[in-house]
């Protein structure tokens, strides 16, 4: 575990990760932060702490602390511009004549280097005659093995662990460079830490556990990009935040609770915007997802993953963007996620309009990739742009199925899916008995109103797929427990079969808003009243159980759209 977490803290970013755990750390000796870091530094400070000195009999003391990434060498030292020198410099003749709080200014003062790696032989002179020519305040080098001494002694007690979950641990990092792996060995782990928690009699032990988890979803999606896997970083983050609602939602009422539960979104958060920021401009590229694609079945279904996590990536900050843009303190990012936002929904687009095989879908689970980026278009006002789409998924798969008997088989056996993509007569002799797909396309039409779109979509229906049976599922109260932890459609919940397509409609619309009124079970589950509305659609993109229609009926009766 120690070698892990060298490993690990090593290859931490100084802005956003390396302060974050000197933070924590400072945190956990219960000093004060009494300024964080920020975009520029403040005269060489990136933290302002205040508190008992932990390694000087603890003595109270000021903490002016700089934060630097690699070894202390001579490059760092004092060649380049803002060198730990020159960081030194301006904390000892600006920072502390001028920024220093006045309840603070007979405090003594300790300046601090923080880096994640070794001090160099060939500073230590340097290092050394510094702080003798400087003398009137305390310095310290807080080095790898300090950070990593810190972090297992205080925020992971190894101690604490069972032999089964560090090899886990050790399991799970192994395994990430492979692009199969199935995260089974990170899948026990939440389950054991999350059975410990059940049985933490006292309220610090359960958050004890929840730090520790914490830490050890960091590290592990930390490894996922060492290993150049997002994808995995991408499985651990939706799998940590569905268990952690799922034990912690029962305490809404509680802040330390309700504070754990942001701190794991925050993680999901920056997942899905690393992921973003990495494959973001493929969407841009024409043909860009039929990469190391060697058929159109694994184009396909390869576009359909990475159309879900971008449109997942837009709905988690858009989430993030509901959450945050009330607090006057994060206007800054409440502006950055927005910009965030809109681009990431023009690259929605692009990945529909430069990958066209994206509207010959060849599963019924594939409706679950177009709800969420309708959903987050629609949120986003771009009702046109669903329209647009709409009309050209009824155009290509009607073609689809006129001439090549191609179309979303509801079974979703990718083993008979590609059966039929080989043997052409097969194809053309299969019947498509069933599908919720069609449905909810269709629902979309009478969520954005479309009157002319419905009627092509019935006419595609009555024409070329006259014995098909048309349905919907539905949720219901059990749902709720199953969700957060496995595939929920077939083991819960209900689908309405034999649905029929009107002439009028008027009636149809009506049909649905009725149906939405008088039957919506979900409207009562925990994060849909609790406004976390984002977590189902997490279940619904990892473990493929169909997507809620109340997240797009309830447009039925909300005509407004969001504004950003």
């Amino acid at each position: 575990m120690r070698l892990i977490l060298t490993e690990y803290i090593n290859s931490l970013k100084e802005d956003g990760e390396l302060d974050k755990l000197v933070q924590d750390i400072l945190r956990a000796y219960q000093i004060e932060i009494f300024s964080k870091p920020e975009k520029g530094r403040q005269y060489g400070v990136d933290i302002y702490a205040v508190g008992k000195d932990f390694e000087d009999g603890n003595k109270k003391k000021v903490f002016l602390i700089t934060v630097k990434q690699g070894d202390l060498d001579r490059q760092n030292w004092n060649v380049h511009q803002n060198s730990i020198q020159q960081s030194i410099d301006e904390i000892r003749t600006v920072f502390v004549r001028s920024n220093l709080a006045s309840q603070h200014k007979k405090l003594p003062i300790k300046i601090v280097v923080a880096f994640n790696g070794m001090l160099k032989q060939s500073v230590q002179q340097q290092w050394r005659g510094y702080t003798e020519a400087n003398s009137g305040f305390e310095y310290a080098l807080w080095e790898i093995d300090f950070l990593v001494n810190n972090f297992q002694n205080k925020l992971l007690n190894e101690h604490g662990f069972s032999n089964e979950t560090r090899s886990l641990i050790r399991k799970t990092i192994i395994h990430l460079e492979n692009p199969n792996y199935d995260l089974a060995d990170y899948t026990k782990l939440l389950e054991i830490i999350f059975s410990q928690f059940k049985v933490a009699k006292s309220k610090k032990a359960k958050l004890k556990l929840l730090k520790e988890l914490h830490l050890i979803v960091a590290i592990i999606i930390k490894y996922c990009e060492e290993a150049n896997n997002l994808k995995h970083a991408v499985r651990c983050s939706e799998k940590y935040i569905l268990r952690l609602w799922q034990e912690l939602s029962a305490f809404e009422t509680d802040k330390e609770f309700i504070h754990a539960i942001i701190a794991g979104y925050h993680i999901v958060l920056e997942t899905f915007v690393d992921y973003y920021k990495k494959i973001g401009f493929i969407g841009h590229i024409k043909d860009g997802f039929s990469r190391r694609a060697n058929d159109s079945l694994t184009y396909t279904y390869t576009l359909y993953e990475q159309l879900g996590i971008l449109s997942l990536s837009g709905l988690v900050i858009l989430q993030m963007h509901e959450i945050i843009s009330k607090v006057e303190n994060v206007k800054d990012l409440a502006i950055e996620l927005k910009k965030m936002i809109m681009e990431i929904s023009n690259t929605i687009i692009y990945t529909f309009n430069n990958n066209r095989i994206i509207y010959s879908p060849r599963a019924d689970t594939h409706h679950i990739e177009i709800c969420l980026a309708f959903i987050f278009l629609y949120k986003l006002g771009r009702k046109q742009d669903i329209q647009s789409l709409l009309r050209l998924y009824l155009q290509q798969m009607g073609e689809g199925k006129m001439y090549l008997n191609i179309f979303p088989e509801f079974g979703n056996d990718r083993r008979v899916i590609a059966e039929l993509d080989v043997d052409i007569d097969k194809r053309l002799s299969h019947e498509y008995q069933a599908s919720n797909f069609f449905t909810v396309l269709v629902e979309w039409t009478a969520i954005i109103g479309d009157n002319t779109l419905y009627n092509m979509f019935k006419t595609l229906k009555d024409q070329l797929l006259p014995e098909m049976d048309l349905l919907l599922w539905f949720p219901e109260s059990d749902t709720e427990k199953i969700l957060y932890h496995k595939y929920a459609t077939l083991e819960s919940g209900y689908a309405l079969s034999n649905i029929q397509l009107p002439d009028d409609f008027r009636e149809f619309r009506q049909t649905i808003v009725d149906e939405f009124s008088n039957n919506c079970k979900e409207k009562d589950f925990g994060f849909i009243k609790q406004g976390i509305w984002t977590i189902g659609l997490i279940a619904s993109r990892h473990y493929r159980t169909y997507v809620f229609p109340y997240y797009w009926r309830q447009f039925l009766n909300d005509q407004e759209t969001l504004s950003i």
